[in-house]
């Protein structure tokens, strides 16, 4: 601790913190206007000067200057005040007088520091700048002649974003914000709105809608990525005017502009039952009276309860899941149910769970202190600890110290933004070390000091050849963590050559033996891996082989050392931990082998084949199958082989108007719950809005199972859960943002080798990968006109110039591209990052179908040709 005095009063602070911070701690106050908790100090605006002792003679910057021992402060001497005069009447010199009118009226600093200040009248004269008004960026409007050029949304652009999009122009007197060219080409975060101190930026969705003074503000949790990140909405009248993160500032443009979905004019009201093919409105008790009987005549059937299957939501809060599957194993009596991530975030699991088991955890004790809402009841005992995968997963917060981080097949910031952040913060650390392995050059390639650019299909290949140059220069190495079968692993690589996977993966050689070099070198290694690589054939190989990689130089007890998988979706961790899955009870709990459901991947196949064992009926938590998952002709062919199928959603999707019967459901500002992040983060839901007719996913599976006659005891989302996490010892501890597991854990593992072959059939010229884009999630955004679709409305094809030269395409064409599986046409876009012969498509649109071209995999060799 260092001793100081501040104002004369004595003060003890913690070393490294810099005065304004001990101010503030303190509640002194010092006036400042480029400073911002969020950032690292700026030092432009000079506001916050003080006096110093010992020190120089000349004012220093509070922001930037470190306390201390002994230090003598002075924050508001005659000299200091005449200083903060001077400057606030510089600033203030060609400042915009339009406060009636700015958005930023009610929470503007610059208006609260001339008051605190007493700033009546600024008697200094200036030439009149000409402002370059910017009203033609999506989303942002620009006004240069109310910035003070604190620097504010360059820092946060640059350093916590990654974007680089603004930037200082000209120099003194004449400096403004610009980006070069008009209108802004950026991510469309708007974090540079919400971190200005006045209204230069303004969030043109906010604009003129209301007063900061008369919205409600309530904080909730993002329903897009499985960032987990935590917001405050903003509301008025019964509606979302604005969606704010005011402490960290940070929001993806879905979570800051996404919103609007809320309101979208094609979301579902009533129920549907579909009669003579069409469907027709229908009463709740209509509805739901038609569900259960028809489930109560297939149960009261030969094919029995078994023939009814459930497929969960990665969407739908924990209390909806835990419900759902509580309906199929307590009240029908069955384990069939499942949900989609079986095709992505599960094959990421069960690889990790073949080298570091199933969770075991021991010591856990009830709580004796009753639980706040949305707290589990159990809590970790002295002796508490765990073992088994989840362990092994990282928490978003350890990320920034780890020394190594090796991203395969991930594109971070589309996946996952608040993950990319937090490499961001991990490149802060001069030691740290960026490995990026990605077919096409994505945004942290500036940062990596490796990029391997490998061919699509040989994540498996290149790990081969990783594998083989560690053990070749590391013959001896010790794992930090418990573990078998390593020589008859190392023994898998025997006949394996660096040559050979330089050939198949296109990644030189040197550049594999450096990767190995680095990777045992690491002392806090952390692995990154995406939907891109899990949503392959062969999606749970590839996690096999990383959780090997793992094993061999994790260090699980180091901060930021753990594996890293996206979870796509809002809940895609937390359907799977409440027990959405064929095998797995709440907790991961194994079921019995001979009681174990089938997999989504399993029923279809048994709808292919007319086996009898295949459903009768299929209820789903919304999740559009026919856009998500591959080959979509033949999933739509077997879902219109299920005699009933009931979908509750919050749109008609294509899926959902295969249905007999559509149950509207209220999305995340009408209801109350909670989320699980990808990693491991409680967020909880709050509902914000009314919901108009339609109802909560969990309400609608209790009034169900009310009239099947099944006592599920849903009577509230906090009941629920705290029956979900009473038989959850794997949160135990967990609360409203904090990160489980909480529990000490103990891991060890077994060597599992992994097939090391090409998952990329065919012959065709392109390799077509199917993925994400920034400013979409799923479907769920895709419904929103005046939402982030504004930034991007439809799917194009990425295709390199070089490529779209020799094809004879150029930029706005239309392409037809086609597989051994169907054909689309599709509008051209060239993108210099994409490598020859290597094509890219989102997977968000209805428009067109991308998984037509599909077979079991988001890889796929295609043919293009001018449309």
């Amino acid at each position: 601790m260092v001793n100081l005095t501040i104002d004369g009063r004595a003060i003890q602070a913690p070393k490294g913190k810099t005065v304004l911070e001990v101010a503030d701690a303190n509640g002194i106050f010092i006036p400042r206007l480029c400073y911002h908790p969020a950032l690292k100090p700026i030092g432009a605006c000079r506001i916050c000067v003080v006096e110093v002792k010992p020190g120089p003679p000349r004012p220093l910057p509070a922001c930037a200057t470190v306390v201390n021992e002994g230090m003598e402060v002075t924050t508001n001497s005659p000299r200091v005040q005449a200083i903060r005069d001077e400057l606030m009447k510089l600033v203030l010199i060609n400042h915009a007088l339009e406060c009636p009118i700015c958005d930023k009226g009610g929470e503007c600093e610059l208006q609260d520091l001339t008051h605190a200040l007493a700033v009546d009248k600024v008697d200094l004269e200036a030439v009149k700048l000409a402002p370059n008004h910017d009203y033609e960026s999506l989303f942002v409007e620009r006004h240069p002649d109310r910035c003070v050029t604190c620097g504010r949304c360059i820092h946060v652009c640059r350093d916590h974003v990654g974007a680089m999009a603004i930037n200082f122009m000209q120099r003194g007197y004449f400096t403004e914000l610009g980006s070069g060219v008009l209108p802004l080409d950026c991510e469309f975060c708007g974090s540079c709105i919400d971190i200005c101190p006045v209204g230069a930026l303004i969030n043109k969705l906010w604009k003129y809608r209301a007063r900061a003074w008369e919205v409600v503000k309530i904080e909730s949790v993002c329903p897009f990525c499985g960032g987990g990140c935590v917001y405050e909405l903003h509301t008025k009248d019964d509606r979302i005017l604005r969606v704010r993160n005011e402490k960290s500032i940070l929001l993806c443009s879905k979570g800051r502009f996404g919103f609007p979905v809320v309101e979208a004019p094609d979301r579902l009201k009533t129920p549907l039952i579909k009669d003579n093919g069409n469907f027709r409105e229908a009463s709740w008790d209509e509805a739901l009276d038609l569900v259960a009987a028809k489930f109560q005549e297939i149960a009261a059937s030969d094919a029995g309860a078994k023939a009814i299957y459930g497929i969960g939501s990665a969407r739908a809060t924990n209390e909806a899941n835990y419900l759902f599957q509580k309906f199929f194993r307590q009240g029908l009596g069955t384990n069939q149910l499942d949900n989609p991530g079986r095709y992505t975030y599960v094959r990421a699991l069960k690889g990790l769970a073949a080298v570091f088991g199933s969770p075991d955890v021991s010591g856990v004790e009830a709580s004796t202190a009753l639980p706040q809402p949305y707290q589990s009841p159990l809590t970790p005992g002295a002796e508490a600890k765990g073992s088994g995968f989840p362990f092994v997963l990282g928490k978003f917060n350890d990320l920034p110290k780890a020394d190594l981080a090796l991203v395969l097949g991930a594109d971070v910031t589309p996946e996952m933004p608040p993950l990319g952040w937090k490499l961001l913060r991990a490149l802060d650390n001069e030691n740290f070390r960026l490995v990026l392995a990605n077919p096409r050059h994505t945004k942290f390639d500036r940062y990596a000091s490796l990029s391997l650019r490998y061919k699509p299909g040989t994540e498996r290949i290149l790990l081969s050849g990783i594998f083989k140059a560690f053990f070749t220069a590391n013959a001896d190495y010790i794992p930090s963590i418990s573990a078998k079968g390593l020589e008859e692993f190392k023994e898998s690589f025997k006949k394996v050559t660096l040559k050979d996977v330089a050939s198949k993966t296109g990644v030189d050689e040197a550049l594999i033996k450096e990767t190995a070099a680095l990777l045992a070198q690491a002392q806090a290694p952390a692995i990154i891996c995406g939907t891109e690589l899990l949503a392959q054939d062969k999606g749970e190989q590839n996690a096999l082989a990383l959780a090997d990689l793992f094993l061999l130089i994790g260090k699980p007890g180091t901060p930021g050392s753990a594996v890293y998988p996206v979870a796509e979706k809002n809940n895609s961790r937390g359907v799977c931990e409440v027990g959405v899955l064929p095998d797995r009870l709440p907790g991961f709990v194994a079921v019995p082998e001979d009681a174990a459901g089938l997999t989504i991947a399993d029923v279809l196949d048994k709808l292919e084949a007319g086996d009898p064992a295949a459903p009768q009926a299929v209820y789903m938590l919304g999740g559009d199958l026919l856009r998500g998952l591959p080959h979509r002709s033949l999933t739509e062919k077997l879902l219109k082989k299920v005699p009933f199928l009931v979908v509750q959603d919050a749109f008609l999707t294509d899926t959902a108007k295969l249905a007999q019967v559509v149950l509207p459901v209220a999305v995340h500002a009408e209801q109350e719950g909670s989320f699980i992040s990808s990693d491991g983060t409680l967020g909880v839901l709050p509902a914000v809005l009314p919901a108009n007719g339609v109802r909560p996913d969990w309400q609608i599976i209790g009034q169900l199972g009310e009239k099947m006659g099944y006592k599920l005891g849903a009577s509230h989302p906090k009941q629920v859960f705290r029956e979900l996490a009473q038989n959850m010892p794997l949160w135990a501890g967990l609360g409203p943002k904090a990160s489980g597991p909480l529990m000490a854990g103990e891991v060890s593992g077994t060597f599992v080798p992994f097939e090391a072959d090409l998952s990329l059939p065919g012959r065709r010229p392109h390799t077509l990968i199917i993925g994400k884009v920034l400013n979409h999630n799923g479907s769920y955004t895709t419904h929103a006109p005046d939402g982030t679709l504004k930034l991007v409305p439809r799917a194009e094809l990425s295709l390199n110039p070089e490529d779209a030269k020799s094809l004879g395409l150029a930029a706005g064409d239309t392409a037809k591209v086609v597989s051994s599986q169907g054909e689309i046409s599709v509008p051209v876009v060239l993108s210099p990052e994409m490598p020859p012969g290597v094509v890219f498509l989102p997977e968000h649109f209805a428009e067109p179908p991308v998984h037509l071209l599909t077979l079991n995999s988001n890889l796929v060799r295609v043919t293009i040709q001018k449309g």
